[in-house]
């Protein structure tokens, strides 16, 4: 059974700013492609939640890339039966560091 995906404020806000950024430097076509990407990406997350490293510092949070550009931070309620995504981000502006 697939977990529900839940985006928080921030994540959603994160998400806004990669399209701003795809819409003023990509073409149309590499911005369809990087929501189709992505919603393929959200849709795999639901059916396997543990896909991603978990931090070491908190118990069910896990952080890793979406794709080669974009880096996803989200923490696992398993008795809600769904995922929170905390965050997304550009890795062009800070690369993920090493845990």
């Amino acid at each position: 059974m697939a977990l529900e995906i839940v985006w928080t404020r921030r994540a959603q806000a994160g998400y806004a700013r990669i399209i701003e950024y795809l819409e003023t430097h990509f073409t149309e076509k590499e911005i369809r492609d990087f929501v189709r990407q992505s919603h393929e990406f959200f849709e795999l997350l639901g059916q396997y939640p543990e896909m991603l490293a978990g931090t070491k510092k908190q118990k069910h949070v896990h952080r890793g890339p979406i794709n080669k550009h974009t880096i996803l931070t989200y923490r696992i309620r398993p008795r809600k039966g769904r995922i929170e995504l905390i965050n997304i981000r550009s890795s062009r502006k800070r690369p993920l560091k090493r845990q």
